[in-house]
């Protein structure tokens, strides 16, 4: 039902304040938030709930007109099920299409049939359903008319990962749990392969980003290649042909695929991967119709629907040349800070820009966020520029998460080469940078989002305030790896924790020391930006934000607002640490772990040295000690864990493996 016909018979007044909103599942993940007016809705009520929902809720917002399935659903479905035909005509498997069709070519990593799996297949079947009789006009109408086969899977009860089966099967095994996927031929599960294809391995060796793979793939006159110019010539077509129907905007519908189903590369934005004046004639010499609105595009002399550099979309409805838009009003991009040549120095692993206003923002650049060697040596030079030339610093990027911690496989190569020295001297230096964000005369506002590991959780324990997104998945994770956390991680929290005591002398400090130091102990991570505030990696005045895109400004805004009100460092602290008397409470915590088989042996040993650390060492009696005293313990116990060749087995093994050794 239209929403416009749901308050058809209300007020007028009714009418004007009326509209309807498309959460995707589940709403605390999923970014996308359709916002769908009706031909009497006021202006300014779209305007307000699109800012609202925005702000508060954090959703990333499309306006839609109010026609069937909106933006997403009617672009998603249709992708889905033009796909179905290459499974059940037996193709490919369902698995050899979901690696295509997933992160290689810029889809999400669930590809198509785990997406289905996951939105459930009896939902997929009803919307499809219920869209064929809405869209008598659609050119691929019939494409909604889902294979029988599907069909009979829905009537089965194989309605996906809520039924336990549906185009995969989790099953158990002899050795834990396997995912089986189904054979269309027989309906029944079977054993997944490992999809092999050979331009698909060279296009993965050649090439970095989906973009690129993408376009070398669709030219190849392979197998692969014919598969993947079919499903894109469907995709985009049909996209390009539902403008203006169901939106005026390229980016409307790109955004809704990404924020949607989370696709890496809207339908335009591959268009744009694959080359539209070349594909546009590839198809016309295939005898596809295509779209008078592309032709007049290109007719005009614009190549693209995307102007990064000079940041400029074309409008497919209007044939004009439009500003790309921010993703939430406000937002401040790296990559628009990049296009406006703001950048005041850069390299591989990191950047400075100017955000204006007297406001820096330093970047990480290096693959996966880590924090290695010359990422370090490039936040101190940026501190040092900001001295001189700003007011004040943010530390944050564009990326999906803040870091990984630190680059540990530079570390080991090094190490391993016999930089021995070249090692000590990082870790040295990465302490120094970490801690010293909080004694420079600017202030340091660290935006962190997503994983924030190791590390970055270092870089936002020394911040002078923290600027969070909500989904901040935050740990120090050292342990892990038969390390502790030593870039002033340990130190911090010890810190923390006794001056949070000293506030009521009444209070014993050392369960307090022992939940901490099991956190450490247990690589505990944050579920979000509040269970960072229970374990002490952000504190009650750090803000904590609903909409990732505004991370950024709300952190420019706050470095601004700190150097207003006269920011002026603090000086390096004394800190109370307990000595034996926690030093031997802690070991007995971990002696009987390590009975009960809690923890193995090589745990008890990593463990005893954040003990020792968070103890002050071994001392006699409490006492206040310098910062530097806690900190020179910190790189000690590390150089210590870092010569022991159970330690280097647990990294390499992370490396090797992606997870934890038990030794």
């Amino acid at each position: 039902m239209p929403i416009g016909k749901i308050g058809e018979d209300c007020s007028e007044e009714f009418q004007q304040h009326f509209l309807g909103t498309h959460f995707f599942n589940p709403p605390r993940y999923m970014k996308l938030l359709e916002v769908i007016p009706t031909e009497s809705t006021d202006d300014q009520v779209v305007e307000y709930m699109s800012r609202f929902c925005e702000r508060d809720l954090g959703k990333g917002v499309v306006q839609c007109k109010d026609t069937p399935n909106f933006i997403a659903n009617r672009i998603g479905i249709f992708s889905i099920a033009s796909i179905m035909p290459h499974f059940y005509n037996g193709d490919f498997r369902a698995e050899e299409i979901d690696y295509l069709l997933g992160t290689l070519t810029g889809y999400s990593k669930a590809a198509t049939f785990r997406t289905a799996d996951m939105s459930g297949l009896d939902v997929i079947h009803h919307v499809a359903t219920n869209l064929y009789p809405a869209i008598p006009d659609d050119e691929r109408r019939e494409v909604f008319d889902l294979p029988d086969f599907f069909d009979q899977m829905v009537e089965e009860g194989k309605h996906g990962n809520k039924a336990g089966k549906g185009f995969y099967n989790k099953v158990r095994t002899d050795s834990g749990k396997e995912y089986k996927v189904i054979n269309p031929e027989t309906g029944e599960y079977e054993s997944q392969i490992d999809p092999e294809f050979e331009s698909a391995t060279e296009a993965k060796k050649k090439f970095d980003t989906p973009e690129d793979r993408l376009k070398f793939l669709v030219n190849r006159d392979t197998e692969v290649g014919h598969f993947l110019w079919k499903v894109h010539c469907d995709l985009l077509l049909y996209a390009a042909n539902r403008i203006p129907e169901i939106t005026e905007s390229v980016e409307a519908i790109d955004r809704a695929m990404k924020w949607g189903f989370n696709w890496e590369l809207g339908p335009f934005e591959r268009w744009d991967a694959i080359g539209v004046e070349e594909s546009v004639e590839r198809m016309q010499d295939e005898g596809l119709e295509v779209p008078q609105n592309v032709l007049d595009m290109l007719n005009s002399g614009r190549e693209r629907f995307y102007d990064k550099k000079k940041g400029t979309v074309y409008n497919l409805a209007s044939g004009e040349i439009e500003e790309l838009s921010p993703p939430a009003e406000g937002a401040i991009q790296v990559a628009n800070l990049k296009a406006d040549n703001n950048e005041v120095f850069g390299n591989e692993s990191a950047a400075l820009y100017d955000m204006g206003d007297g406001i820096a923002l330093f970047e990480f650049r290096t693959r996966k966020y880590t924090l290695g060697f010359e990422l370090v040596q490039s936040l101190q030079k940026a501190c040092d520029i900001v001295e001189k030339r700003f007011d004040g610093l943010v530390i944050s990027h564009d990326g999906d998460n803040f870091t990984y911690g630190a680059n540990l496989m530079e570390a080991m190569q090094a190490w391993q080469n016999g930089e021995k020295d070249r090692v000590k001297k990082a870790a040295k230096n990465f302490q120094d940078t970490a801690v010293g964000l909080r004694y420079r005369p600017f202030p340091v506002i660290v935006a962190p989002f997503g994983r924030s590991l190791g590390g970055g959780v270092e870089f936002i324990l020394h911040a002078d305030k923290v600027v969070a997104h909500h989904e901040l998945y935050a740990g120090l994770v050292e342990v892990g790896v038969g390390l502790l956390p030593a870039g002033g991680g340990t130190k911090e929290v010890l810190y923390r924790t006794m001056q949070n005591l000293m506030k009521d002398e009444q209070v014993d400090p050392l369960p307090n020391i022992k939940e901490k130091f099991k956190n450490i102990g247990m690589a505990e991570v944050s579920d979000g930006a509040p269970k960072a505030k229970k374990l002490g990696y952000l504190r009650d005045s750090d803000t904590v934000i609903m909409n990732r895109d505004l991370l950024i400004a709300n952190a420019k805004e706050e470095a601004r607002r700190m150097v207003d009100t006269g920011y002026y460092p603090p000086e390096k602290p004394m800190i109370k640490v307990l000595g034996n008397e926690a030093l031997s409470s802690l070991k007995m915590m971990l002696y009987i772990m390590h009975e009960a088989n809690f923890i193995t042996d090589y745990d008890k040993v990593v463990a005893e040295k954040v003990a020792y650390v968070m103890s002050g060492g071994d001392l006699s009696e409490p006492q206040e000690v310098p910062e530097e005293y806690i900190l020179k313990l910190e790189r000690e116990a590390f150089m210590e864990l870092l010569e022991d060749e159970r330690t280097q087995a647990r990294i390499e093994h992370m490396l090797k493996k992606g997870k934890p050794l038990r030794n």
